[in-house]
């Protein structure tokens, strides 16, 4: 399942401000990315993949990457039995 940077946040009741401060970024930043993280830099990406124990495929994947993962296991089985 895909996740948002906004989805995390309110996962853990967390305000703009109050994950502003944490990572040392101004509102307006936590505020743009949650609209668009296509170009969040990497130090903030890695803070948040941290603090809030995700990976990268998680957010920016979601289920393509679950649905990738799965089809390679269905083709590895498959390619086991012949």
């Amino acid at each position: 399942m895909q996740i948002t940077l906004k989805q995390l946040r309110k996962s853990k009741d967390i305000t703009q401000s109050e994950l502003a401060d944490v990572f040392n970024v101004s509102v307006s930043t936590i505020a743009n990315y949650e609209m668009d993280s296509s170009n969040i830099k990497d130090s903030l990406l890695k803070k948040y993949m941290d603090s809030f124990n995700v990976t990268y495929d998680q957010i920016f994947l979601g289920n393509k990457y679950e649905i990738f993962e799965f089809e390679c296991e269905e083709k590895s089985k498959i390619l086991s039995k012949v």
